[in-house]
Formats: structure tokens, C-alpha cells, sequence
């Protein structure tokens, strides 16, 4: 059986694990309970509603707003938290006179937005005087009121489609450079590809990261009237999220600006190939192409390490990848630290599976198409054993925050974390029969002749479609951050 397969396996085995799990304590932020209770009839006019979360919660665009029966929709007086996750509601004058609508809007820590809405009856008449600020009778049904919108939805699809931009740039840029200083031998042109996608991808990050700011500002605040309200983005940046969003900013801009390598002979070259597999030629690793019109030749067995003048470009892909230390659930499930570490881990060896995949068939593509030796087999075996070790990291790392983040097995089917959960299982495992289809079926058609058109040509086709597969993993990816484990 092969290592892949083992893998594979192993996540298999895993899983059934997970889903035999027994309850285990997590900390969603939930609705609990409310006073008045919804349905509730009461006698006596209604100065303070109580409104009870499993977690600790911030109050999110719209807050907390009352349908009063006589004076239509109106805020609280005063908000106070007598414990985390508590408000008391405050109303002067009191409510009464008919049925209540009462609408909520909060954010957990993890800035993942929750709202609903209850109803109670006061049978009180209504009474005393009422105050020339409050918002006079609206028409509003109550049944409109209770199912109004809370949060933006455009601002939340502006969020989802941007985070999924920065969490593919991210792929990009972590990826490729792992795989020029791990896996890639080659040219100068090709060094200046590889880089070329680096800088964009950095560019790519610093745009979708903006994005996603402003989506939540928009989808939190209610409206995209809050793209030119300073103290909308404060109250939703202020935190945790915005630490993390600002870390990736400056991280991306870095790539972009300071993403630099230089290329060295590399040394030992045919020794590292007759290490990895005795059944590869030793030449096939070093293999000179054909001079080029200006005198230079280029050489495959060249290697790239970082320049010295960019080596700060480092700190650009640390805040990338540390960013994720401070997102989504992370800041709530578990021990903040090992949570926030393994999905930084998690980042990271997903970007070296799926950058790697990416940079691969981006170079046997560019090298097919200038009609020169491909060196697949090569590249191949050396990638194989990078990728093996990121799956196998991606594997535990997943599975730990999966432990830690649904509360029970049930959650896998109940919740939408878990479906995508499962969704992103089902994707990773087809990705993976894609590499063991390269290991078992193409790479042996590789070793009787590395440059058969028909065997390159099965190769680049199955790489592609790795790559689309894997694209879909990305965007899950970039869902699960911050998607409802309680709902």
C-alpha cells in the first residue's frame, strides 16, 4: 500500500473516530433564553426584557429594537450586561397594550453574526405619557417585523467572495515558494514565473482582505450605507478580527513589495534525485538546455534559496499565516493558542498541497508548451514526498478542529460547520485519488520513457483536475473560518 494510501486510511479511520465522539463542551455562542419568554401573556406593563447567550456576544448592526403595539418600533433606553452573554433591556415608558415584537443582533467573539426575533403579549392597557423621541407608530405588521432583515446579506456575499480571493492568494504564495526552495530545479524564466505569481498572489491577498473588512462592516452594520461610517468599522474591527485582518493586510503587502529569490547551483543535485528513488536516471535531474541566442546557457540543476534583500518578505508570509491565530473560531473554541496554532498549521499545509499542485502543472505546462523536456518524473518524485507529509498534517490538523469546534457527532449533519465539514472531506479525499492515480499509474509510464507525450499529456490533465478539485477545498476553507457551528 502506498504512503498515500496509508494516509488516506488513516484520515478514514479518523473520521469514524469523530463520529463516535462523545459530547464534548464547546463554547458557540447561542441563543438561550429570554424574559419575557417568547409566547409569553403578561398582565402588567413590561419596563425591562432579559436576553440570555450561551457565550459572550457583542451587539451587531442593528442591536436590539422592539415593535412597541402603540408606538411602533423603538430601541431600548438602556442596555446593561449583568454577566457575559446577558443584556437588560431597559424601556421608559413601559411597554404595553397588545402584542410585542422583540428583534436581536448580535456577533460571538469569533465575529460570526447571529440574529432572531420572539414575540410576548401585554394585556395592560397602555398608559401615561410617551416621549417626543420615540419613532411614532410605523404600520409595520408584526410578522414583517419579527422576519425583517437584520444583517446585509450583499455585505456577507462581498465577504465570503473576498475572503475566498485572499484564502486562494494565500494557496499561491505560500505554496509556490515552498515549492521553489523544496521541489523545483530549473531556469531563470521559470524562476521569474514562479515569482511573478508570488507578487500577485501577495497583491491579491492585500485586495481580498480589504474586501472581506468591508463585507463584514457592510453585512454587520446592515447596510452598505456603513462603507462611509468610521464608527461602523470600529465597532466591527475593534476586536480580534480586525488585529487579524490587519496582520494579513500588511502580510500581503509585504509579498507583494518584498517577495525576492536568487538562484544558485545546486549542489549534490544528482545525489538528492538518487536519494529520493534509486529507479530514477541520475542525469535526469541535470540536464542542460539547449543555449540560448544570447551565449547563456540555463541549467535544470539550478536551485533557489531567499535573497538576503528580501529575506523580510519572510514576515509577509508569517503575518499571512499567523492571521489565522486570530479568525473566526479559533478565538473561542478551546485553548485559544492550540486552536489558533493548529489552524495556522492547517493553513499552511493546505498551501503547500495545493500551491504545490499549482506550481507543478504550471511549470510542465510552460515547459510542454516551449516544447522542451518536462522532467516530470523527477519533479514528481520530489513533490510526492512534500505532499505527503503536508496531507498528512492537513489530515490532523483538521480533524483536531473539527474535535474542538463541534460540540457532538450530531453536529457534523446538523450544523452548517459540519456539513462543509464533510463536504471538504469528501473533496480533499478525491484530490488525494488524484495524486495516488499519478503515483500508481502515470509515474510507472514516466520510468519507461519521462518525456512520452501520451504519459506527460495524462499527467498535466490529471494535475488540472487536482487543481480544480483543490479550488473547491480552498473555498470551504475559506467558509469554514467563519461559518454557524450552532445552526
Amino acid at each position: 500500500m502506498s504512503r498515500i494510501a496509508r494516509g488516506l486510511t488513516a484520515v478514514a479511520v479518523v473520521v469514524l473516530v469523530v463520529a463516535a465522539w462523545p459530547t464534548v463542551a464547546g463554547a458557540h455562542t447561542g441563543f438561550e433564553s429570554s424574559e419575557p419568554a417568547d409566547g409569553a401573556v403578561l398582565d402588567a406593563p413590561v419596563d425591562a426584557i432579559t436576553l440570555r447567550f450561551s457565550g459572550a456576544a457583542e451587539p451587531a448592526g442593528e442591536g436590539f429594537v422592539v415593535l412597541d403595539p402603540v408606538l411602533g418600533p423603538r430601541e431600548p433606553t438602556s442596555v446593561t450586561r449583568s454577566a457575559e452573554g446577558v443584556f437588560e433591556l431597559g424601556f421608559d415608558p413601559a411597554i404595553a397594550g397588545g402584542e410585542v415584537g422583540v428583534r436581536w443582533s448580535v456577533r460571538a467573539p469569533d465575529a460570526h453574526p447571529i440574529d432572531g426575533s420572539f414575540r410576548f403579549t401585554v394585556t395592560a392597557p397602555a398608559g401615561g405619557s410617551t416621549s417626543g423621541a420615540l419613532t411614532p407608530e410605523s404600520g409595520e405588521s408584526l410578522e414583517d417585523f419579527l422576519v425583517g432583515e437584520r444583517t446585509s446579506p450583499g455585505g456577507k456575499l462581498l465577504a465570503d467572495a473576498s475572503r475566498f480571493l485572499s484564502m486562494g492568494a494565500t494557496m499561491i504564495a505560500v505554496g509556490f515558494l515552498v515549492f521553489c526552495l523544496t521541489v523545483m530545479r530549473g531556469t531563470r524564466r521559470e524562476l521569474r514565473l514562479l515569482l511573478f505569481w508570488v507578487r500577485r498572489a501577495g497583491v491579491v491577498i492585500v485586495v481580498g482582505t480589504a474586501g472581506d473588512a468591508i463585507g463584514q462592516v457592510v453585512h454587520q452594520a446592515g447596510g452598505f450605507g456603513a462603507v462611509v461610517d468610521p464608527g461602523a468599522y470600529w465597532s466591527v474591527l475593534g476586536g480580534s478580527l480586525g488585529v487579524s485582518l490587519g496582520a494579513r493586510l500588511v502580510g500581503g503587502a509585504i509579498i507583494a513589495t518584498r517577495a525576492r529569490l536568487v538562484m544558485v547551483h545546486a549542489r549534490h543535485a544528482r545525489d538528492v534525485v538518487r536519494s529520493i528513488s534509486a529507479r530514477v536516471p541520475i542525469g535526469a535531474g541535470a540536464v542542460r538546455v539547449a543555449d540560448r541566442p544570447d551565449g547563456g546557457a540555463q541549467e535544470r540543476d539550478l536551485a533557489w534559496e531567499l535573497d538576503r534583500r528580501g529575506a523580510f518578505a519572510l514576515v509577509g508570509f508569517v503575518l499571512v499565516l499567523v492571521s489565522h491565530v486570530m479568525d473566526g473560531h479559533t478565538v473561542t473554541e478551546g485553548s485559544r493558542w492550540l486552536t489558533g496554532t493548529a489552524s495556522s498549521v492547517h493553513v499552511l499545509a493546505a498551501a503547500v498541497w495545493v500551491g504545490g499542485v499549482a506550481a507543478l502543472a504550471l511549470v510542465i505546462r510552460d515547459r510542454w508548451r516551449r516544447d522542451e523536456p518536462t522532467h516530470s518524473l523527477v519533479m514528481v518524485i520530489r513533490y510526492s514526498v512534500v505532499a505527503t507529509l503536508a496531507l498528512a498534517v492537513v489530515a490532523m490538523a483538521g480533524v483536531y478542529l473539527a474535535v474542538v469546534i463541534l460540540g457532538a457527532p450530531s453536529e457534523l449533519w446538523s450544523t452548517a460547520w459540519g456539513r462543509m465539514f464533510v463536504a471538504k472531506f469528501v473533496i480533499v479525499a478525491v484530490a488525494a485519488a488524484f495524486g495516488a492515480h499519478n503515483h500508481h499509474v502515470i509515474v510507472p509510464a514516466l520510468e519507461v520513457s519521462e518525456e512520452h507525450p501520451d504519459a506527460v499529456a495524462r499527467l498535466r490533465a490529471t494535475l488540472v483536475k487536482e487543481v480544480w478539485t483543490l479550488t473547491g477545498v480552498t473555498l470551504l476553507t475559506a467558509l469554514l473560518v467563519r461559518a454557524a457551528s450552532t445552526v
